[in-house]
């Protein structure tokens, strides 16, 4: 079946619930509307993923999908893809913000340590920090290592991975939530982390 066959019928069985006619659409959708995906967010996995949502969505919304269905799909998908891309550059920002505060505090460190005792509390802060940092799941350390101590992007992280760049970035989240947890005793880092 493809699109031009895509009837009221078919619809009406949709919204009795028929598995079938769910099927006939979604196969007669998914390549089309996974091109419109891809034309917004230049990434075939990713656009996937939204296409698969807005069927679901449709499924569980399934009694009040009504005819015709075209131009309703394509602009969930747009929304779907915006939605996407307003996650992706919040996130992004977060995980920015505490990058630099990250540095900064480093270099702090650096010019405002000239007294011998501050230098062995440094010291001791920082094997607390790393052994916090060891503690996490490997995944989530070695991608926590590689953004804040390599200073990679998500992006090249997501490549030497084989990863999905909104993982990387959920990594990160998560190993700076753990960190949070595990550091909150050290009350001026939770300053800057």
């Amino acid at each position: 079946m493809n699109i031009d066959q895509i009837g009221e019928d078919l619809i009406t069985q949709i919204n009795d619930g028929s598995e079938l006619a769910f099927s006939e659409l979604y196969k007669a959708y998914y390549v089309y509307l996974n091109t419109i995906a891809i034309y917004y967010l230049f990434d075939k996995n990713v656009s996937a993923e939204v296409v698969d949502d807005v069927f679901l969505n449709i499924w569980y919304k399934r009694r009040t999908l009504a005819f015709p269905v075209h131009s309703y799909l394509i602009r969930a998908v747009q929304n779907g893809c915006l939605n996407y891309i307003r996650s992706q550059r919040n996130l992004q920002s977060v995980l920015d913000e505490h990058k630099e505060q990250i540095w900064a505090f480093q270099e702090d460190c650096i010019v405002s340590t000239p007294v011998p005792l501050q230098y062995v509390e440094l010291k001791e802060t920082e094997a607390e920090i790393k052994e916090a940092v060891s503690s996490l799941p490997s995944k989530c350390r070695s991608v926590f290592e590689s953004y804040f101590y390599a200073g990679k992007s998500a992006e090249e992280i997501a490549e030497e991975m084989n990863l999905k760049v909104s993982t990387v970035r959920v990594q990160i989240k998560n190993a700076l939530d753990r960190l949070k947890l595990m550091l909150k005793h050290l009350l001026f880092i939770l300053f800057f982390i």
